[in-house]
């Protein structure tokens, strides 16, 4: 891995900046580093450090800064569940010459990052100690869901009185979703102290997304999701047959969550009222 094209691909595939010790330490030699830069596929970019001309411009921040993205700026990265993209980057250093653009993050790490993102327990904590709290519950539910943190390990880290509240977000983690809106979903309905199931089989009609109050069928529609014509009368055919069966149906999308809330659990009241 010593000419430039295949430097440049390795600095690419880890985001298009790389320290040239970490490059070093994978077996990049010192004069096959300078052919590179020579060469134009990789330039100097801050003080041991280098890139592609399409890095990644987060982790590029990220790393001229010498810190590690964190919070909602990692969480996708890292393969955890997100309510909303970040509108400003979260940064961890252990300095305080942050970007003052950034929104900060201190203190001792509790596993070390790698290529310019904390690791996944810190994000979770990073998390719960920033974002609003469904925000917040979405990323750890994901993270506990795919064994990269318990529930009991995340109280631990969060000690003390004023931690208090933090730790209920944490006992609220589920382990019945299979989707960030369900998280969302489950978590409004039990919040207006609503009775909810999710993932539950129902004779005639199959898995639905979620009963409310044992009578009242809600199915979500994800980010991806798209209507074909088989997609449309499947839903059709399903919702007949829960009306059909005593159990109405309502179907909520991801703006109708996040953005109405208020609207969505006034609905479920409604039909609630009208089916008891």
């Amino acid at each position: 891995m010593q000419s430039p094209e295949m430097i440049a691909e390795y600095v690419a595939k880890k985001g298009g900046t790389a320290f040239v010790k970490d490059l070093r330490r994978a077996g990049i030699g010192s004069d096959a580093l300078k052919v590179a830069i020579s060469s134009g596929v990789l330039k100097s970019v801050h003080r041991g450090l280098v890139g592609t001309a399409n890095a990644d411009a987060n982790l590029r921040t990220a790393m001229t800064a010498g810190g590690l993205l964190t919070c909602v700026s990692a969480a996708r990265e890292l393969g955890l569940w997100t309510m909303k993209d970040p509108t400003q980057l979260h940064l961890w250093t252990d300095h305080g010459r942050q970007p003052v653009t950034v929104i900060k993050h201190r203190g001792r790490l509790v596993n070390a990052g790698r290529w310019g993102y904390v690791g996944s327990v810190d994000c979770v904590l990073h998390a719960i100690r920033c974002r609003p709290r469904l925000e917040a519950l979405v990323i750890a539910e994901s993270a506990v869901r795919l064994g990269r943190v318990s529930k009991e390990e995340l109280v631990d880290l969060l000690p003390g009185p004023r931690n208090s509240f933090r730790r209920q977000l944490v006992q609220d983690i589920g382990d019945d979703a299979d989707s960030p809106l369900e998280v969302i979903a489950r978590d409004l309905f039990r919040v207006a102290g609503l009775h909810v199931e999710t993932q539950v089989r129902i004779r005639g009609l199959g898995r639905v997304d979620m009963v409310v109050e044992g009578r009242l069928i809600i199915e979500l529609d994800g980010f991806d999701f798209h209507w074909d014509r088989a997609a449309f009368l499947k839903d059709r055919r399903r919702n007949n047959a829960g009306i059909l069966s005593g159990m109405p149906t309502l179907r909520y999308v991801y703006e109708d969550l996040v953005f109405a809330p208020e609207r969505v659990v006034a609905e479920v009241m409604t039909m609630l009222r009208r089916s008891a």
